[in-house]
């Protein structure tokens, strides 16, 4: 369980760039990066927050609404401030942040290796948020508000939001799928997400939730950050795949293949619903594509369909929706390596089939998401195939 903000104690320490963090000494985690707290601010949430958005923007918008989680010292606030200056652009800012700093850490912290500018703006936004109505100065406005995300009823869109809440380790109720939701329904389209976390299950929980996330270089000490955007989805792309299993369903067939984007990876027998077909029609079809034939495979049933929100790799606007089925061949030689046999289509993009063992086949093996939460599942899912020979 996280510490009460009562037991905190926060400690003022110089990070390498010169400029000051607080450490929480309960948890031996600072408000910054150790290797420079204005250097890794600077860099994800100016650079690759607002300039990010900005570039894409500008000639379209005069204003800037900007949502943080964790305002905290508020460095990221004042630099969003001097940016809204430097470029002539209205901003308005609201901060989250439950555990203010109390009056005597904000002017040690303050006046420990910043600039004077940096300062002064740091110190009104936090003799201000105590203010109803918040603080407002030429072109900026800021309201910072003493309350949790998931306890604060938002109202309005924003354009850019700083996500800069404490690491999943020590604050893991703000990095699961229900927080990234409900960001992004706070946010317009083309809105930019940006942190300097880059866990693989931090993505992974913002795809689910519907944004399109990627990884970018990190700051000074940070290989990767992640920023993830809203795009929203215009259109469904409906895929079957094939979950086929060898005679003694101990193997089952995994196809290598060149994707449109160029890049070669793993994936299920099994590709797009085509206009006016029946589910279980382009399964069948996707097979005799895929392996020159269909002959010698029988279709047990329903495997399993996706039930969380995939984008499509290939296409922003496009939501994935998977159907796979389990089929069991009746022979081995449905596998094909090095060559294409000549009955597979000069059309199709693949480059070998191969039987992986169901115990040794591992969820990184396949490229698309989906995929790898099926082999996640697999052997647990056969069970309820192996009692049973004929049906799914």
């Amino acid at each position: 369980m996280n510490p009460s903000r009562r037991t905190w104690s926060r400690r003022l320490t110089t990070t390498k760039d010169g400029s000051p963090t607080l450490e929480v000494a309960e948890w031996g985690v600072a408000y910054h990066s150790i290797y420079g707290a204005l250097t890794e601010s600077e860099h994800v949430f100016i650079d690759h927050g607002l300039e990010l958005w900005w570039s894409e923007n500008q000639e379209v918008s005069g204003r800037i609404r900007v949502l943080e989680v964790g305002f905290g010292t508020g460095l990221n606030a004042a630099l969003a401030w001097q940016w809204a200056e430097r470029q002539g652009i209205h901003l308005e800012y609201i901060g989250l942040e439950p555990y203010p700093l109390e009056p005597h850490e904000v002017i040690t912290w303050t006046s420990s290796g910043l600039s004077k500018d940096l300062e002064w703006r740091m110190s009104a936004l936090h003799e201000q948020a105590v203010e109803p109505n918040g603080f407002s100065a030429d072109g900026f406005s800021a309201q910072i508000l003493h309350t949790t995300l998931q306890g604060w009823k938002g109202s309005g869109t924003f354009d850019v939001c700083f996500f800069d809440a404490f690491a999943p380790a020590q604050q893991p109720e703000l990095w699961h799928i229900g927080i990234f939701e409900s960001l992004l329904s706070w946010m317009n389209p083309g809105a930019v997400l940006a942190t300097y976390c880059a866990k693989g299950q931090v993505r992974r929980n913002m795809e689910r939730a519907g944004w399109k996330a990627e990884r970018y270089p990190g700051p000074p000490g940070k290989r990767e950050m992640l920023v993830a955007r809203s795009i929203p989805v215009s259109r469904w792309n409906v895929r079957c795949y094939a979950l086929i299993l060898n005679p003694a369903r101990t193997h089952i067939l995994v196809a290598r293949e060149r994707f449109p984007d160029g890049s070669v990876g793993c994936k299920f027998p099994g590709g797009g619903l085509e206009t006016g077909e029946a589910l279980v029609d382009t399964l069948w079809r996707e097979c005799t594509e895929e392996l020159g034939s269909s002959d010698g495979l029988t279709w047990l049933g329903h495997a399993y369909t996706n039930d969380f929100f995939v984008r499509s790799a290939f296409r922003d606007d496009e939501q994935i929706l998977a159907v796979y089925h389990w089929m069991q061949a009746d022979h081995d030689g449905v596998a094909w390596w090095d060559e294409r046999p000549a009955t597979v289509a000069a059309t199709e993009p693949l480059l070998e089939m191969n039987w992986q063992a169901v115990d040794s086949l591992t969820p990184d093996a396949m490229r698309f998401p989906i995929d790898r939460l099926v082999v996640g599942n697999l052997k647990a899912w056969m069970v309820t195939i192996q009692s049973d020979p004929s049906a799914g």
